[in-house]
């Protein structure tokens, strides 16, 4: 027995009217299908486990390819390095510094797009879907504002977990210090603020949100949000990504672009690291800055609130799987919220990639070896 998936035509199965159950057993035999299997709830778990791997295998691939990619990075710098002129001591340390940071860059970025191009050769339709939401403008810059203030909470429960760690022992506080450099610094704030949150964006909120989308909104705003913890790779940074990347998915799923989204996340990074060249080891400022976004956050959510009283509450796009058996008196979905969950968070393959990053979140919290 085979879980055959609605095929790529976007007409669904051809009308199983002409293709009788004569065993009455659930099951059909289709010539260029194989015997397919015509419960809704089967299909519709099946399809829940597929996207669940696919998570999996975006999350394997985020782990492994740094790794992978940095010997063909190595390589590739070292073949640039015979065609440039270092013939100066001054020459040397300049491109020794660009050599250095353009093969972090091809591991970096390379590892998120060989996973995008991988959702969009294996995502097929569910990743070409189109959402025609429309939005007053207005809209946008309350979003904005509450994911900056959202952003500025974070900050706060972020450092205050990070100083409880600390004094048990768990991790140890290491945060990135930006270039003195006036240019080394753009470059910094471009490569960490904009190129890379684009690329997040793409991958999670522009792909990996439409493969689950089929399965309701709520669903797969969830379970973007989990695999956006998960890949963090630390628990404190895991538990706040995954509370921003819920605003972020909602922010899509309410516009239906990722255009907000990504812009919100760009400001989100942007602000701390600006402080952090700007006011460095002032708190003052920091906490002022912090309590001032948190407070526009609030005035923002509460005029959204004001202005529609529905605004927080997601639509049901679960996809009908009783019409692709045939059976049009069946409901659209079978499961809740939570079995839903359970399915994909039972998921073989899913469960051993989020196994392996935690594992790896443990290691840097010291916790095993």
């Amino acid at each position: 027995m085979q879980f055959q998936r609605e095929p790529k035509s976007g007409k669904g199965y051809p009308h199983f009217t002409h293709w009788p159950d004569l065993d009455c057993d659930g099951n059909v035999y289709v010539s260029g299908y194989g015997f397919i299997h015509l419960d809704p709830q089967d299909i519709e778990r099946a399809e829940i486990r597929r996207s669940a791997s696919i998570a999996g295998g975006i999350m394997l691939m985020l782990l492994l390819l740094p790794s992978l990619l940095y010997i063909p990075a190595q390589l590739f710098v070292g073949w640039l390095a015979k065609w440039l002129p270092l013939g100066t001591p001054q020459q040397l340390v300049l491109w020794n510094a660009v050599l250095s940071q353009m093969r972090t860059d091809i591991w970096m970025y390379g590892s998120y797009l060989i996973p995008i191009f991988f959702l969009l050769g294996t995502g097929g339709r569910d990743v070409r879907q189109r959402s025609n939401t429309a939005f007053p403008p207005v809209t946008s810059i309350l979003a904005i504002l509450c994911c900056l203030g959202l952003s500025g909470l974070t900050v706060f429960v972020r450092g205050f977990l990070d100083e409880v760690l600390y004094a048990v022992n768990l991790v140890e506080v290491n945060a990135q210090t930006p270039p003195s450099v006036a240019v080394a610094q753009v470059m910094y704030l471009v490569r960490t603020s904009i190129i890379g949150v684009i690329l997040e964006e793409v991958l999670l909120r522009g792909l990996l949100l439409r493969v689950f989308r089929k399965h309701s909104d709520a669903f797969a705003l969830m379970m973007t949000a989990i695999v956006n913890g998960l890949i963090c790779g630390n628990l404190t940074d895991g538990l706040c990504t995954a509370l921003m990347a819920l605003m972020y998915g909602y922010m899509t799923l309410r516009t239906g672009s990722i255009l907000v989204p990504t812009i919100s996340h760009c400001l989100c990074v942007l602000w701390p690291e600006l402080l952090t060249i700007l006011v460095p080891n002032n708190q003052l400022a920091q906490i002022t800055v912090t309590l001032l976004l948190v407070t526009a956050g609030l005035i923002a959510f509460s005029i959204i609130c004001l202005k529609d009283e529905n605004a927080f509450i997601l639509s049901s796009r679960t996809l009908d799987y009783a019409r692709l058996s045939g059976q049009h008196t069946r409901p659209r979905s079978r499961f809740t919220f939570r079995k839903k969950l359970t399915i994909s968070l039972t998921s073989a393959f899913f469960t051993a990639s989020a196994a392996l990053w935690i594992f790896q979140a443990l290691q840097q919290m010291m916790v095993v070896s």
